[in-house]
């Protein structure tokens, strides 16, 4: 047995279990599989002492250092979100989740491949946790396992969230960070902004076919959702001041119309405006419109029931920045 520590990330696609009713589904998903990690890992192992497992749908990829490994995986995230079209009702739109952990290595070798017998020689202390949080939150999502210490970041922490206590529905993993890994491979604004403006697009065409039932939405939309909030999030942090300003202001209501499915937009809105308190500069002018459009919110959200929810979203930790800048702006009463 070896005593060697290393990073993993662990990644799988959500859904699998649905498309084992179709064999051809699993078949073509595996297929991707492949082809994406052919493309976005393969060619980058050799040089950073890089391991590559892959079993079913799931690709695990070792390495010593954390740094290397992640543009491997946004090139391999966003490969598969640009597979993604208008049909949602599409059993081949795959969503790949993922976690990244480190542990001591570990082996055994008692059984060995031959012609018969295939094994996957991985077996690492770090597979517990990386299992347990790639199913934090839905979406195309990356958390990371909060016992890592701050100093494994230091190369690369602004691409790392720092949750206190992330929100939404799962269960709490306290200060786990999450990988912003749109920034990492679309590092240029105008692709950044693309791909937020992209899958808006791809969200608000999905939602206005119907008024959605939580149910519905959970098992149809909620991945979507997650990465869409995902994009909105990064675009505030990496995108060019005016990019920035143009991607998050077109993302927010335009007049006090009743909106349908008011239940799933306050989320959205409620990071796009956030990205602008926090991340733009506030000149007389955006102050002005921030005014406008989060008082065209406030109103479309109490006509519609909702606007509880938002400002009880303010009160968690994480989002103490942008209610501090509310209170500032005059938009939300200071305690």
């Amino acid at each position: 047995m070896r005593h060697k520590k290393r990073f993993i990330v662990y990644a799988d696609f959500l859904g699998t279990k649905q498309r084992y009713s179709k064999p051809q589904l699993v078949v073509r998903g595996r297929e991707l599989l492949e082809q994406a990690l052919d493309r976005c890992v393969i060619p980058r192992m050799h040089a950073d002492d890089m391991y590559l497992y892959v079993h079913s749908d799931t690709a695990i990829v070792t390495c010593p250092r954390l740094s290397p490994l992640l543009e491997p995986i946004s090139d391999l995230f966003s490969y598969f979100l640009e597979l993604h079209g208008d049909d949602r009702n599409d059993q081949m739109t795959l969503w790949l989740r993922a976690a990244i952990s480190y542990g001591r290595v570990l082996s055994v070798d008692h059984v060995q491949n031959s012609d018969r017998v295939r094994t996957i020689p991985f077996l690492d202390t770090s597979l517990p946790t990386a299992y347990k949080l790639e199913s934090i939150r839905r979406g195309s999502r990356v958390f990371v396992d909060p016992t890592i210490p701050d100093e494994a970041f230091r190369e690369c922490q602004e691409l790392f969230f720092k949750w206190q206590q992330i929100t939404g529905h799962g269960y709490h993993v306290p200060n786990v960070r999450e990988y912003l890994w749109p920034a990492k491979i679309p590092r240029d604004s105008d692709r950044l902004a693309k791909g937020t403006i992209r899958l808006n697009g791809l969200w608000t065409k999905a939602l206005s076919k119907k008024e959605w039932s939580k149910d519905e939405y959970n098992k149809s939309m909620i991945h979507l959702d997650e990465t869409l909030k995902l994009f909105i999030m990064t675009s505030s942090l990496f995108c060019s001041e005016d990019r920035k300003r143009e991607v998050l202001f077109s993302l927010l209501p335009k007049s006090t119309a009743p909106h349908k499915n008011i239940s799933y937009k306050w989320g959205v809105w409620f990071q796009a405006l956030r990205g602008i308190v926090e991340n733009c500069e506030m000149s007389v002018s955006t102050v002005q419109e921030v005014e406008t459009v989060f008082g065209i919110a406030r109103t479309v959200l109490s006509n519609g029931g909702y606007l509880d929810h938002f400002m009880g979203e303010l009160e968690f930790p994480d989002y103490a920045p942008f209610r501090n800048a509310l209170c500032r702006l005059g938009l939300h009463e200071g305690e």
